[in-house]
């Protein structure tokens, strides 16, 4: 057995279930656009705005994407049912860990209890020994009684161990398959950057835009197998503290509302308003996210290093660790996240419009990961 009590009690069982109000907070917004793009592309052709076979097909079409969104919905629901029902096994677990524990040290003498779960009676056996000292009789079987007593509780320490240790491959387990069926849910929504083809017959069903890779192409574009919080390669070569903004339009919907909250942290936390451009910010989210706060890249190099980038603007746990703000330590938080991963690029680049991706968006070009 690996774990010790040190790592139960760093737990933070209550963290899965922020993030499974995010993940209901991206279903419930989902179902909405969905839902609204449905009525008003159906609308067009209730009032002949847009009539025939083309409305006909736009609406075959909203239809479709609806059911593929409907998906990703539902599985996103079932993740937040998955961090949930992991929140109350791995609280249990880690209050049985610790009762136990603390009930050892706070007897009088205490038990000395190690990280593994080791339990010995030394200070107890030792004042009795001081006691016999005094002409009080009786030590060897006092003795032999503290050192029952703290095997007894070192047997029910490793067994609670265990079960931590149980609990939280469990957790690991269940959480992995929940976010497998939503991957899978995801991947089979049509890529949002490729339009229909102009040679389209709309007299038919509309067929599913697909993306030629394995991943959307905001993920594809934006990472070329390196990610936020690198350390290793050069840092983009323009010049710092550049004053352009960014090109492309103002956050919308709960992208702006994030960018919001966000901003007025970094404000008070003294950086100047015209430090954070919510035009950079809505593109380096868009490309590296695209606004879904709870995604994990987990095919690049970082994944394959083992620290994954994460959330809306993919920042791995380290550079996450590095430049958060107090009391902004979720890492799927999209608030926490963009004041994190703004704080990053602004000590690496100097500003948010020499990002690398947004200084070649503005230049004309492709966006490139940061």
């Amino acid at each position: 057995m690996t774990l010790t009590i040190d790592n139960v009690s760093n737990w933070h069982p209550e963290k899965l279930g922020d993030a499974g109000e995010q993940a209901k907070k991206v279903a419930d917004g989902l179902d909405g656009v969905v839902g609204k793009g449905v009525t008003d592309t159906k609308g067009l052709e209730d009032t002949k705005a847009w009539s025939g076979a083309t409305g006909h097909a736009a609406n075959t079409r909203m239809e479709t994407e609806k059911s593929r969104a409907g998906k990703v919905s539902t599985e996103l629901n079932a993740l937040q049912t998955a961090f949930n029902e992991q929140v109350h096994l791995l609280q249990s677990a880690k209050d049985t860990v610790l009762r136990l524990r603390n009930d050892a040290i706070n007897q009088n003498p205490p038990f000395e209890v190690s990280a593994d779960g080791t339990v010995s009676a030394g200070p107890r056996i030792a004042e009795i020994r001081r006691a016999e000292g005094e002409g009080r009789g009786g030590a060897e079987s006092a003795i032999v009684s503290e050192e029952l007593e703290a095997a007894r509780r070192q047997w029910e320490l490793v067994l609670a161990l265990q079960a931590a240790e149980t609990a939280a491959n469990t957790a690991r387990d269940g959480i992995r398959s929940a976010v497998g069926k939503l991957q899978a849910a995801f991947n089979e929504l049509g890529d949002p950057n490729l339009g229909v083809s102009q040679t389209q017959n709309t007299s038919t069903t509309p067929t599913a835009t697909t993306s030629t890779t394995s991943k959307p192409s905001y993920v594809t574009n934006s990472h070329h197998g390196s990610g936020s919080g690198m350390s290793s390669g050069s840092a983009y070569s323009g010049a710092t503290g550049g004053t352009h903004n960014a090109t492309g339009p103002m956050p919308t919907g709960d992208v702006a509302e994030w960018i919001k909250k966000a901003k007025a942290k970094l404000i008070e936390m003294g950086y100047s308003p015209d430090q954070i451009d919510e035009r950079a910010l809505a593109m380096i989210i868009e490309h590296e996210s695209g606004g879904n706060p709870l995604i994990v890249n987990d095919w690049d190099s970082n994944a394959a290093a083992g620290h994954p980038s994460k959330g809306l603007m993919q920042t791995i746990d380290s550079t996450f660790s590095a430049y958060k703000a107090p009391g902004h330590d979720n890492i799927y938080d999209p608030v926490d996240n963009i004041i994190a991963g703004t704080r990053y690029a602004i000590d690496r680049y100097g500003s948010l419009s020499n990002v690398p991706g947004v200084a070649a968006v503005n230049s004309g070009g492709a966006y490139q990961g940061y």
